[in-house]
């Protein structure tokens, strides 16, 4: 063991040696003072405060040397992982065999992929005849999406599916980035390459994932203008175009990169837990392992006792004053009340596990719902209801949808609950039996129950309003009358003049204060009625926003792909 900063030694030692010089002499002439006064003499005690202080600080400076262990190797392994998202922005994109289409569900899954992907660093490409990285790596989800929603407006009429050659360049990123290449490549494409592809030599780091985006079918390609007016589907030779998913050009892939994987996208899949789950598995396989030489830090040898002396030293100075506050804070311990939160049991956690791992059916996810509720989680459980439930009554769906509306209610969504209690009445009235008109009346019992809690509510506010308004119309009449009684003091008229003009006064007095008064209450009107304005206009103020910055990334992002050919060559 050894001290870094060993060149400081002689300063912390005369700063050591000049505080005890110190704090003896001032100990000293202290209790001097105190015997003469008061023939107090020190205690053995306070001797022992003052040596156990006098080596807590000593060790605090010592500490400031940075005390180092000897030289030791430590395996330290790579941490985030780092995926290229590679987007098809080629005019086969446009194609309608997948709904929306083929584009739309591209971005889509990146997003998707995005906000599953904890703990990546994400870059995002998009590539056609040639590639452009919008997005460089960043863990910055806001960001990323914001970028990708800027593809929405992006000109797709033109432009080739050169995946091969957009693949192999992406590769470079990791090069640049890191001494050895080590990350992961999504692509998203219809995989119909249209420049005849090239030799890849993808590094035994890099994994490599395709979701085909499309059907074997395949479709026409339909061109648009800007207003989304369709002008006709594209054509070549004379003839239309029908683009199909090139399945075939996938399992080549496969056979040129060691780990590889693809999938293929229907309407309704979106496989992001299934290349997720082959990123990690891939990742822990191709860990490495790196060898560093560190000196461990062992201040902690010295701060740790030097904070204990000094908390000792402090305890044995003040232990009476000490004594009384613990006691004192014993006593709130004791007679304060806490608020004890909702806490989820075993069965909730049990059936939230297998809900993430979509292993929970239709019932079990009632079953959840219905759990959550009686826990106290009201706004989960309206929301699973919500998921879970048709949008009509059934017989099925009655003890749900009363459950729902329960949840509303306890999760202060009032409005809603009303609407699913009335929708459950009307059902209930039309199919009469006596188990509906028992259960039409717990949900009007519930439904006076929730008007009740909403009135009071009200209610409160009102007074509090009202509270603060004679306030403030009190303070106002006590400024007046004092300026009025000043007035007052300062004639020098006869008794006579005074009480006729004092009748008179009083009169404008009342006048002008039963004005003032209805000012004010005007003028609160207004303001409260001036935030509920500025409260509704919140939602449309941050739709305008979201959309102003969207306009203000499609100025700063060009992702235009497309690059220039001859009318021989194919152009999706």
């Amino acid at each position: 063991m050894s001290f870094l900063n060993l060149e400081y030694l002689p300063i912390v030692i005369i700063v050591i040696a000049i505080f005890w010089f110190l704090t003896v002499r001032v100990e000293k002439k202290y209790y001097q003072w105190i015997k003469v006064h008061w023939f107090y003499k020190q205690s053995l005690v306070g001797r022992v405060a003052s040596v156990l202080y006098f080596i807590g600080f000593s060790l605090l400076l010592m500490g400031l040397l940075d005390l180092r262990g000897p030289e030791t190797r430590v395996m330290g392994k790579s941490a985030d992982q780092k995926t290229v998202v590679l987007i098809d922005a080629s005019a086969s994109m446009l194609s309608e065999d997948v709904r929306p289409n083929r584009f739309k569900k591209a971005t889509l899954l990146a997003k998707h992929f995005i906000k599953k992907a904890v703990g990546h660093q994400i870059s995002v490409v998009v590539f056609s005849d040639g590639q452009k990285r919008i997005v460089p790596f960043t863990k910055d989800v806001d960001l990323v999406e914001a970028r990708l929603n800027t593809l929405e407006g992006l000109d797709l009429d033109r432009g080739g599916t050169g995946l091969s050659m957009a693949l192999q360049e992406s590769i470079q990123y990791f090069v640049n980035s890191e001494q050895r290449p080590f990350g992961n490549v999504l692509i998203i494409t219809d995989a119909e390459e249209t420049d005849g592809g090239l030799k890849l030599d993808v590094p035994e780091g890099i994994s490599v994932a395709v979701v085909g985006v499309g059907t074997a079918k395949g479709a026409p390609i339909p061109i648009r203008n800007n207003r989304g007016v369709f002008k006709g589907n594209k054509k070549y030779k004379g003839e239309t175009v029908i683009s199909k998913l090139d399945e075939q050009y996938l399992k080549q892939l496969g056979e040129e990169i060691k780990h590889f994987k693809y999938w293929v996208a229907s309407s309704y899949s979106l496989p992001t837990e299934d290349i997720l789950s082959f990123f990690n598995r891939t990742f822990k396989t191709k860990q490495s392992e790196d060898d560093f030489r560190i000196r461990p830090v062992l201040a902690n040898y010295l701060l740790v006792p030097g904070m204990i002396f000094l908390v000792f030293a402090f305890l044995l100075k003040n232990a009476r004053s000490f004594t009384l506050m613990s006691l004192l804070l014993c006593s709130m311990n004791l007679f304060g009340q806490e608020k004890k939160e909702p806490v989820k049991n075993e069965t909730i956690i049990e059936l939230e596990n297998k809900f993430a791992q979509n292993k929970l059916n239709e019932q079990g996810q009632k079953k959840l719902a219905s759990e959550l509720l009686k826990q106290g989680f009201a706004k989960e459980a309206s929301n699973l209801y919500e998921e879970v439930l048709p949008d009509s009554v059934t017989p099925n769906s009655l003890t749900e949808m009363f459950n729902l509306g329960a949840a509303q209610f306890k999760a202060q969504n009032i409005k809603e609950g009303m609407n699913t209690y009335t929708e459950l009445l009307e059902y209930l009235d039309n199919n009469p039996s006596s188990e509906n008109k028992a259960m039409a009346n717990k949900v009007k019992l519930n439904m006076l129950k929730a008007i009740q809690a909403q009135t009071s509510q009200q209610k409160k506010k009102e007074k509090q309003n009202k509270n603060k308004q004679n306030k403030d119309g009190k303070k106002k009449e006590n400024d007046q009358n004092g300026g009025q009684s000043k007035d007052k003091g300062e004639s020098g008229e006869s008794k006579d003049n005074k009480e006729q003009d004092k009748g008179q006064d009083d009169k404008d007095s009342k006048d002008d204060q039963g004005n003032k008064d209805q000012d004010q209450e005007e003028k609160e009107n207004e303001k409260y009625s001036a935030g509920k304005k500025n409260k509704e206009k919140m939602p449309s103020i941050l739709k305008q926003l979201l959309s102003d910055d969207n306009q203000l990334q499609k100025k700063v992002i060009d992702a235009d792909t497309v690059k220039g050919k001859s009318r021989e060559k194919k152009d999706w």
